[in-house]
């Protein structure tokens, strides 16, 4: 098992299998969707079938591969795949040319199954561009953590202390004059976990900001933060120093769930809106293709479990829903059994942001839409 990178995704598109095909597969084991492991199987069977008939018509040596790549793909996610905390499976085989690479995300993945020269990589490099990395800032008056987490991965930057000077109960003006010492250290220790912060989010940028600490240092800390940063606070949590550093990622992941689940609310709602009142969004099969194939298209949302037969231009690439010539060159369409999955390559392949909604928020809206550029 590997965790999802961009050096991966290289790796992987640089691989050279020789005169055999790559077979790229995608599952969503999403636990909040799929609770038993038969839920999913179900969509497994269906895809490991597609797989199969993709070898019909190949090679003898290359359809053999084909084949023994279905049976270890089947093999290994009943047999040797603990879900845990995975919502998102993707193996990528090749088994004449020894290839086996599997990559598991917290993130639900379009369930997909492809048989090609090359790795089928437009998911996960959705899934890369979407879900940037979160930091989160464990901090008292004297000591500071930092942590990056993205993907379901945790990795501490720096260990932050500052000798700072307790308090003591001297009385009158001793105490005052100690008070004002302390209080003076405190400031700056905090202000350097913010220049920290600021630096560390000019090296990673990351997306979100958890502030936490045992203490009100990581409330006071905001008033210090550069406004970059402080616009990315999502969160403010109480969590002791000694905090482990498994326990730091899974409270992380739960407050990531958490505004990931009100992100997708907002954007569905963001999309409704400006669909009804026709200004900047487009929502329903034909219309998203419409605007996708005329470059309009600034974001993608679509259902995970969304799928469509259609149509494909083989001269100028126009999707759509129906029809029997392209409605931009006039030239015969051929049938493509996805033509939602067509889109949602089409549209990384051209930049666009794709979200994957996992709920039923988008099914009265034909379970796609975009928000347009123009």
């Amino acid at each position: 098992m590997t965790d999802l990178s961009h050096s991966l995704l290289r790796r992987l598109a640089d691989w050279q299998p020789g005169d055999v095909p790559i077979t790229s597969f995608a599952l969503s084991v999403d636990g909040r969707r799929y609770p038993r492991k038969t839920d999913y199987e179900v969509r497994l069977e269906d895809l490991v079938r597609g797989i199969r008939r993709q070898a019909d018509g190949l090679d003898r040596r290359s359809a053999r591969s084909v084949l023994a790549d279905a049976s270890a793909i089947e093999t290994f996610v009943r047999d040797g795949f603990d879900r845990g905390g995975t919502r998102g499976l993707a193996l990528f085989s090749a088994s004449d040319a020894g290839l086996w690479q599997e990559v598991r995300i917290p993130r639900p993945l379009r369930d997909r199954a492809i048989v090609s020269p090359t790795p089928d990589l437009l998911q996960l490099e959705a899934v890369l561009s979407a879900y940037g990395p979160m930091c989160v800032a464990l901090l008292d008056y004297a000591k500071a953590r930092l942590f990056v987490v993205q993907l379901g991965t945790i990795e501490e930057i720096t260990d932050v202390s500052d000798d700072v000077p307790g308090r003591h109960d001297q009385g009158g003006w001793a105490q005052m004059r100690m008070q004002r010492h302390v209080d003076d250290h405190r400031h700056r220790h905090v202000k350097r976990v913010a220049n920290d912060l600021f630096d560390l989010n000019k090296r990673r940028a990351f997306h979100h900001l958890i502030l936490a600490g045992p203490a009100e240092a990581h409330v006071d800390i905001e008033r210090d933060l550069h406004p970059y940063v402080r616009d990315r606070v999502r969160a403010r949590i109480s969590l002791p120093m000694t905090t482990s550093v498994t326990d730091v990622l899974a409270r992380a992941l739960r407050i990531e769930e958490e505004l990931e689940r009100d992100a997708e609310t907002a954007r569905i709602e963001r999309v409704s809106e400006a669909a009804a009142a026709r200004s900047g969004a487009v929502v329903g099969l034909r219309d998203t293709l419409a605007a996708l194939s005329e470059g309009r298209v600034a974001e993608l949302i679509v259902s995970i479990d969304l799928g469509s037969p259609g149509t494909a231009c083989p001269v100028c690439g126009r999707l759509a829903d129906e029809g029997e010539t392209c409605p931009t060159c006039g030239s015969p369409i051929r049938r493509v059994p996805d033509v939602v999955e067509a889109a949602v390559a089409e549209a990384v392949r051209h930049g666009c942001r794709v979200d994957t909604v996992n709920g039923d928020g988008l099914s009265t809206l034909g379970g796609i839409g975009a928000l347009l550029r123009f």
